[in-house]
């Protein structure tokens, strides 16, 4: 008898032939159809054993309403946020949901009962409900003050959903949700709660993998078993047992000849014939609706979780981290053999139990000793250059681990007698070079290195990377335990034991930078004292922020003719900012200096107040031709006053307005720094009100003669900064674009330096709104994923399918970038999963696992640059955690995907710094707080991250509490009030000229004689009415001119260039939703707690709504205040959803597209696309967007960076500047 030969089962599965099952001895097929039915004896048998195996699977378990209570459905029951209509029913979504049978003490039950149980059994399920129609970005978006903590249980809304019955599960659409239904709404299932999901695992994950064998089918009808198991290793044996029932009810009722002939399916069939069948019991639930994003692609497309592609490297940074498979795109990384790990594991214990016992020597018998040949003699006492310590010569220069101390509260280590084996040196030692040595009072002075499981990175550490720290200490030289072996290298040493620096790590501002090998080195060869680098720079510090008088001879002596405090210098006839209190710095006109004749007084400075245009209440100031940007246009007073250096801030530039030639030298003055100003008048005081008062400034106004000198010798070099930069052909990309307004301001804001030229994003409206308004730009509609792919094998030559532009299916995407000539990379990663509001994400959202495909662009790419956005959550977004509550991650690696990011940057050979910044800092009319990253290659320089130039009223929520240590709170940004140079952006100052307009009452006759009074008198002022029906697209004017002028500067730049379609347009509600926002009177915070009760909606008048929960307190219909600012701009904008107060302050109406645009900082030039008419997706887009302002900040902190190393490379001539 001839061997068996094995089949493609055992061929695919070599690791599990060998497994007791019985489906390894495998029958030979009759030659009827492999398809053929068993006997109902059979079936009954394998139904019977099917449910065994639940049995043991699922352990019983029964559901707790929650404490709060429930909502009940009913056909009066809105969801938050819904705008329901008559037509149909509404499509929902269940999160954090538990289904269970009531009849049975609401012991839980897997939705496979709803095919295989009696007909008379009824099922339940309870969870929160949110809109179909929301993506999860309306959630990721929506934090503001209170960014990173968990939302209130107030706003959980926990609803009871009976009669239930499920839809057709969806074998032919990847990715495609589970639907139940009642006879109210339907509701798409998403997030079980941790207690229903084994349950819920136990209905899906066959049906999953059915799936999957099905789409590959239709992919490759031709592949077989084998080829499948090399695509989708993540599939078990067990796996595609289970869905094996599944499959063949599939084929059974489509009798698709394709997938009946497919080799795959034949195989899975034919080798598995004892897998169990299923016994349908009840009807199939009608088709899966698949209604959730009919005209709206965009919707679609961000929904669609795809398999997340990385390089290897950061495969090999990543592994173990992630549930996700992740597709390896390129070589797979080459790791460490167990042998090579167990013997850098032992030579390390090694290593550190030699350590502790010459600690514990020195510790009970101290010997020490200088030779006196490498001594130093100071005023300040003996210093050498090199100890005998314990028998061995430690020099100068020497790397040495160091005896820990107690330091912030953390206790000293003991030492161990007996060492743990999974020990490691930085548990007992700090790190650290020696400098010198002082003899008389046997020290060693210290430049501190810490270990990378020490800071930030903890145990995403490289084990042999040192960071070198600006922090030095004088410690006892007993302390000394060991010399370490480190080199300065952008890779570990070969060396197991050895050690290696590439950066300098900062705390105060969490930062990571190249090392500067020069300046250390001519520094160490000073003799000591004063060869320590961190004494000099601190010294350096120290000199630069105390108060310096600078003094001139004259016939009567030394007369003070200015100063220099905190890096600045200050002349008589300088403009400043000093300190203002609760607001922005007031200016001053500095006159003299008052020195005072004791030494430890401090100085005065004499100045004359000026006061802002911008401040002026009761003054009309439309007509003047000077005043074009009153933000910056300031005036001088006859008010004296006197001021302590302590309460200085900085100098500022101010000119007459008649210096500048025309408005185009003057907007370009302004727009070169936010420290320029202009001014034209005197008046008497700050706060006039006689405008006739006035009296002009000449043009010869009087100014320091020294200040400008250096601005304008920067201003005469940038031009020659500006060609050399242009002469590079530079690419930058916009990774997640959106709308590209990222890299757009940010070019703004660096003018021009770093111009966006390529733009991946997945949403075909919004990549179309990048093209509209950057025509040049490069842009690939299309999964960022599927595009890593095609860039990596393109650049391999390898074999790669085109992909094509998602917006139409059909067009190719433009050719790959290539690495070596890209600039910059801008990544908005999507924020939904690391939200602090969004009290639905979950530990294993794949969602999350993008930022590995941003890193792998980087990776692949190597821009000189790389730019984060992210909301604040992302420093809660910890790696492994687990599902700890309905609404809660917890556990795992605590700020593990930041960790993450800054341990594969740094491994790519990048300088770093990251911090939280307000929008409202820099200008922007909205309380906005995002993470920022910034990241440059090694010989880049770093830029900073931007100081705020607008005072904003919200100061706190930017400190960030790092994971190690003492868990320090660290805060970059500097945000106390008083301080900065302009005023924060109201909703007038930014929306203030564009056309009013209402919406018209849909029933009048029902309206109050109070409203019906004010809508006349609004017609009387001829405020335009508009309808708005629910049936067409938008509501509002087309083709309507402004208000008025613009009365603001931001007014003015948002106008700067024609709008072909200002969009002043609102989306459209139904007509109760329009009664209400209509009726809600014109008071800055108004709400639905003005409403009478006939205009009562549910959400607002049941006592069990999460609005009732909360006492009514104030909110939905909110209407906006002019004075004050925009809550955060997010997706979602209804009058009922989490984000409600948007009711313009001076409308009968919500705020349209274009004033959302503006509380963002988009020009009115810049227009938005939605390709199905959409202005909910225009709303998305506008949420999705990282702040003009901001962008450009951050572009001016670019440009700052690279100038100024630009000049230290390019010294400028001794010839004088002409200024005039």
């Amino acid at each position: 008898m001839p061997p068996r030969r094995p089949t493609a089962w055992e061929v695919s599965f070599p690791d599990e032939v060998q497994l007791p099952l019985e489906g390894l001895q495998i029958s030979r097929p009759d030659s009827a159809s492999p398809l053929k039915r068993k006997s109902a004896a059979d079936e009954t048998n394998d139904a019977l054993q099917r449910a065994n195996k639940r049995a043991l699977r699922l352990p019983v378990a029964y559901y707790n309403y929650p404490p709060g209570g429930l909502i009940d459905e009913t056909a009066e029951y809105i969801a938050p946020g819904e705008d329901p209509s008559p037509d149909k029913k509404p499509d929902r979504v269940l999160y954090n949901f538990c289904i269970f049978e009531p009849d049975a003490r609401n012991e839980l039950v897997s939705l496979e009962v709803f095919e295989t149980s009696d007909n008379n059994r009824q099922f339940a399920a309870v969870g929160i409900v949110l809109l179909n129609d929301e993506d999860d970005e309306d959630y990721g978006q929506e934090d503001g003050a209170d960014a990173i903590e968990d939302i209130d249980d107030a706003e959980k809304e926990y609803v009871r959903l009976n009669n239930l019955s499920l839809c057709a599960f969806d074998y032919f659409s990847d990715d495609a949700p589970v639907f139940i239904e009642t006879p109210f709404a339907t509701y798409e299932l998403r997030g079980p709660s941790t207690r229903y999901k084994p349950y819920f695992m136990d209905f899906l994950t066959p049906r999953r993998v059915a799936r999957a064998v099905l789409m590959s089918v239709l992919a490759n009808p031709q592949e077989d078993l084998k080829q499948f198991r090399i695509a989708a290793p993540q599939f078990s044996k067990e796996g595609l047992r289970e869905a094996i029932p599944y499959l063949r009810e599939v084929l059974e009722e489509h009798g698709d000849v394709l997938l009946k002939d497919s080799p795959l399916i034949k195989e899975l069939l034919t080798s598995i014939p004892n897998a169990d069948r299923r016994q349908r019991t009840r009807p199939r639930g009608r088709p899966n609706p698949q209604r959730t994003f009919l005209g709206n692609p965009d919707l679609a497309l961000l929904k669609a979780e795809s398999q997340t592609h990385v390089t290897p490297l950061i495969a090999k940074l990543a592994t173990g981290f992630f549930e996700e498979t992740l597709q390896v795109v390129g070589q797979r990384p080459i790791t460490a053999t167990k042998a090579e790990v167990d013997a850098q594991r032992s030579a390390a214990l090694r290593f550190l139990k030699d350590c502790i016992a010459r600690a514990r020597a020195q510790e009970q018998r101290p010997a020490f000793s200088f030779p006196t040949a490498r001594s130093h003699y100071r005023q300040s006492g003996r210093y050498a250059e090199e100890a005998v310590i314990g028998g061995e010569t430690y020099k100068a220069g020497d790397f040495v681990c160091v005896r820990k101390g107690h330091y912030r509260n953390v206790p000293a280590p003991v030492l161990p007698v007996d060492v743990p084996n999974d020990a490691q040196l930085a548990d007992f030692f700090w790190f650290a070079r020696i400098i010198y040595f002082t003899v008389d009072a046997r020290q060693a002075h210290l430049q501190w290195l810490e270990h990378g499981s020490q800071i930030i990175l903890q145990e995403m550490a490289d084990p042999q990377e040192l960071f070198l720290t600006m922090l030095c200490e004088d410690q006892p030289i007993g302390l000394i335990a060991n010399k370490i072996s480190v080199i300065h290298s952008m890779d570990a040493p070969r060396k197991k034991n050895h050690y290696f620096i590439r950066q300098v790590y900062s705390e105060q501002d969490i930062s990571c930078t190249s090392l500067d090998a020069e300046e250390m080195t001519q520094a160490f060869r000073k003799l000591p004292p004063n060869n320590c680098l961190p004494c000099l720079r601190t010294d350096a510090y120290h000199a630069d922020a105390d108060c310096d008088i600078l003094k001139e001879s004259t016939g009567e002596g030394k007369a003070a003719v200015g100063l220099k405090y905190q890096g600045h210098v200050y002349h008589p006839n300088d403009f400043f900012l000093y300190n203002g209190g609760n607001g922005p710095a007031q200016i001053g006109y500095m006159e003299g200096i008052q020195v005072p004749r004791s030494g430890r007084a401090s100085p005065k400075i004499q100045f004359t107040k000026v006061g802002r245009m911008g401040d002026l209440e009761g003054v009309q100031l439309d007509q003047d031709p000077c005043n074009i940007y009153p933000e910056r246009h300031v005036f001088l007073t006859d008010e004296k006053a006197e001021v302590l250096v302590n309460e200085l801030v900085r100098p500022i530039h101010v000119y007459a307005y008649d210096f500048f030639l025309n408005t185009a030298e003057l907007k370009k003055w302004v727009y070169y720094s936010p420290y320029h100003f202009y001014c034209s008048y005197r008046l008497r005081s700050p706060t006039a009100e006689s405008w006739a008062q006035r009296v002009e400034v000449p043009k010869t106004m009087y100014i320091c003669e020294f200040c400008p000198s250096d601005m304008y010798q920067r201003d005469h070099r940038e031009p020659d900064f500006d060609a050399e930069h242009s002469s590079h052909d530079y690419q930058c990309l916009d990774l997640f674009g959106g709308t590209g307004a990222f890299s757009q301001a940010f070019a703004e804001g660096s003018r021009g330096l770093l111009k966006p030229t390529h733009l991946i994003e997945i949403t075909p409206s919004a990549a179309r709104t990048a093209q509209k308004n950057s025509p040049n730009l490069v842009t690939y509609c299309q999964d960022a994923n599927a595009m890593l792919r095609y860039f990596v094998k393109s650049k391999a030559n390898h074999e790669v399918e085109v992909p094509c532009q998602l917006w139409d299916n059909k067009t190719p995407v433009p050719p790959p970038m290539e690495p070596g000539k890209v600039a910059a990379v801008f990544a908005g990663l999507p924020c939904q999963s690391h939200s602090g509001l969004n009290m639905y994400r979950k530990a294993e959202d794949r969602k999350s696992n993008l930022i590995l495909t941003a890193l792998s662009f980087v990776d692949f790419l190597r821009p000189n640059f790389f730019f984060l956005e992210n909301v604040p959550g992302f420093l809660k977004y910890n790696l492994l955690s687990e599902q700890a509550g309905r609404h809660r991650v917890e556990g795992g690696i605590e700020m593990g995907g930041l960790k993450l990011l800054l341990r594969a940057l740094l491994d790519m050979g990048y300088q770093w710094r990251f911090s939280l910044l307000q929008a409202g800092n820099y200008g922007a009319p909205q309380s906005r707080v995002r993470f920022f990253l910034v990241a440059a290659r090694h010989g880049q320089p770093l830029p900073d991250m931007p100081q705020p130039t607008h005072d904003f009223g919200v100061t706190n929520h930017l400190r960030m509490q790092l994971p190690y240590n003492h868990k320090p709170r660290i805060a970059p940004i500097r945000t106390s009030r008083g301080r900065a140079a302009h005023a924060s952006v109201s909703i007038e100052d930014a929306i203030g000229d564009l056309p009013l307009f209402d919406w018209k009452h849909p029933a009048k006759k029902n309206a109050s004689a109070g409203l019906k009074r004010l809508i006349q008198e609004r017609k009387l002022n001829h405020i335009p009415v508009y309808e708005c029906d629910h049936k067409k697209a938008h509501c509002g004017p087309e083709g309507v001119a402004y208000k008025h002028e613009p009365q603001t500067s931001y007014q003015r730049q948002a106008r700067e260039r024609p709008a072909l379609d200002l969009q002043h347009y609102t989306r459209c509600l139904l007509p109760k939703t329009v009664e209400r926002v209509v009726t809600i009177p014109l008071e800055a915070g108004a709400d639905f707690r003005t409403l009478p009760d006939s205009l009562a909606e549910w959400q607002f008048s049941n006592p069990t709504s999460s609005v009732g929960r909360k006492k009514y307190r104030g909110g939905l219909y909110g209407r906006l205040d002019n004075k004050a600012y925009f809550p955060t701009t997010v997706t979602n904008m209804h009058p009922t959803a989490k984000q409600c107060k948007v009711l313009h302050p001076e409308c009968l109406r919500m705020v349209t597209v274009r004033e959302l645009a503006r509380s963002q900082g988009f020009p009115d030039w810049f227009s938005f696309v939605s390709l199905n008419d959409n202005v909910v997706t225009l709303h998305r887009q506008i949420g999705n967007a990282v702040p003009w302002q901001v962008s450009r900040a951050l572009g001016r902190e670019l440009r700052a960076a690279l100038f100024e190393k630009w000049k230290k490379r390019t010294p400028a001539g001794e010839e004088d500047v002409e200024m005039g």
